[in-house]
């Protein structure tokens, strides 16, 4: 049995990256020629050619990592300078007979659906640019139902019909660190392939420790037919909202999603074992992840490993005067308030926060140690609805009477509190007389 090929290519320092890095996105022509010829060679490396992945006549759908309605500068997003070249090399070398861009991003209903989110990102510009025939906002789209086949978790799913439609699929994941996944790369890009449903359904829905299983079932709805990471300015430690960049100045694909992510994770500093999505799909005969059963072309693996800094997911003992009560919660409530308070604790002075507004108490699952006085003319947000299974209910029942305010968010896991707790604190803390921190242009 042949080993999996997988292509690692050095872009080379690109015009715009000083710009980029510095907070502002600036496209220029000489990046985009450049990452053309590396786009084909990392393609020709990985896959002997466009020729060996589209047919002619066919179409192909690039399914980017979107992932929120969120500016280039936020580094949350594939590179739009990576969406332009990539459109316009298979536009002038491949025989497609039509390209399209499309994707759904997460936690549309909180921080925009996929037309602004596309428009935000610069991928929408981007696509036009690079001669795209159309560019496809997913939830905007008719739904299939779908019966995933072998999935042990996720069996079934209503998935955009264009993803179906096309004929040949480019999976195009931005290279991050991942809060809930530990990295965010091709296995994890196929969530954007099923809407959003609030509080807690598709999209959203087994955010728990089972989303690496969730993972894993998706890849079996459709394999991407090359799977192709932008690692020019990757993310560590925060991802995939709130983490630092990174340069890279790097491509790496494959036509094996599991081998491309297993490689990419590697790159990044991580054992492939330690990524549940990429160790769950392989076990079930998805893909390779052992590096050594796996060819890679081009640079090698061990002149680019980087160790990134790695996502913590605990919310507890943050921020001063925040207090996180989570004695018995599963990672779903536990890495999402993490998120939160990433976001507020870069928009808001936490110190000034908490002079102005007073003690917060957030409160999800059981809390047997918890006292309900505690919380008595204080602010008390309660994520999920788990909490009321656990013998300890009737102290967080006491806590919702006696405290100032209350706010809770349904849903198991409720993901959307990574945007909405965030928008909340810092409502209160304008309430309260607070001015939030400028933000970068």
């Amino acid at each position: 049995m042949s080993k999996p090929r997988v292509a690692i290519v050095r872009t080379g320092d690109l015009k715009g990256n000083a710009e980029f890095l510095g907070g502002k996105f600036v496209r220029y022509d000489e990046d985009i020629a450049q990452l053309k010829r590396k786009i084909a060679e990392t393609i020709d490396l990985a896959a002997g050619g466009i020729d060996n992945i589209i047919g002619e006549g066919e179409t192909v759908l690039i399914k980017p990592n979107l992932a929120f309605q969120a500016p280039p500068e936020s580094f949350s997003v594939v590179d739009p300078r990576v969406i332009e070249a990539f459109v316009g090399y298979l536009k002038e070398s491949s025989k497609a007979r039509e390209v399209w861009v499309g994707d759904n991003p997460s936690l549309g209903q909180q921080v925009g659906r996929a037309r602004p989110a596309f428009a935000a990102s610069g991928m929408q510009q981007a696509a036009e640019r690079g001669g795209a025939d159309r560019v496809i906002y997913f939830d905007e789209e008719e739904l299939v139902d779908v019966e995933i086949k072998g999935a042990k978790l996720f069996r079934h799913a209503k998935i955009f019909k264009p993803f179906l439609d096309a004929d040949r699929i480019i999976n195009l994941p931005k290279m991050k660190t991942h809060l809930a996944g530990t990295v965010t790369l091709g296995v994890k890009n196929w969530q954007g392939i099923i809407p959003n449903v609030h509080p807690s359904g598709e999209q959203q829905d087994v955010h728990r420790l089972d989303l690496g299983q969730k993972c894993a079932d998706l890849l079996r709805v459709r394999k991407a037919d090359l799977t192709f990471v932008d690692a020019i300015i990757a993310m560590e430690g925060q991802g995939p909202h709130a983490g630092t960049p990174l340069e890279m100045n790097l491509f790496i694909a494959g036509t094996e999603t599991v081998a491309v992510d297993a490689v990419s994770s590697y790159v990044m500093g991580f054992e492939t074992v330690e990524i549940a999505a990429v160790r769950i799909a392989a076990t079930e005969g998805l893909g390779e992840r052992e590096i050594e059963r796996i060819e890679v072309a081009g640079t090698p693996i061990t002149d680019v490993r980087t160790f990134f800094k790695r996502p913590m997911i605990d919310p507890t003992g943050f921020i001063r005067g925040i207090h996180v009560i989570v004695q018995q919660t599963c990672p779903g409530c536990f890495a999402n308030i993490r998120g939160a308070l990433d976001n507020f604790n870069n928009n808001v002075n936490p110190d000034d926060f908490i002079d102005k507004a007073g003690e917060i108490y957030i409160i999800a699952g059981g809390v047997p140690e918890f006292e309900p006085e505690w919380v008595t003319d204080k602010h008390l947000f309660i994520p999920g609805d788990c909490w009321k299974l656990f013998p300890s209910s009737e102290k967080v029942e006491e806590a919702k009477r006696v405290a100032k305010s209350v706010t809770e968010y349904p849903g198991c896991a409720p993901v959307y509190i990574f945007a909405q707790l965030n928008g909340d604190l810092q409502t209160l803390y304008q309430q309260c007389g607070g001015v939030l921190c400028p933000q970068p242009a």
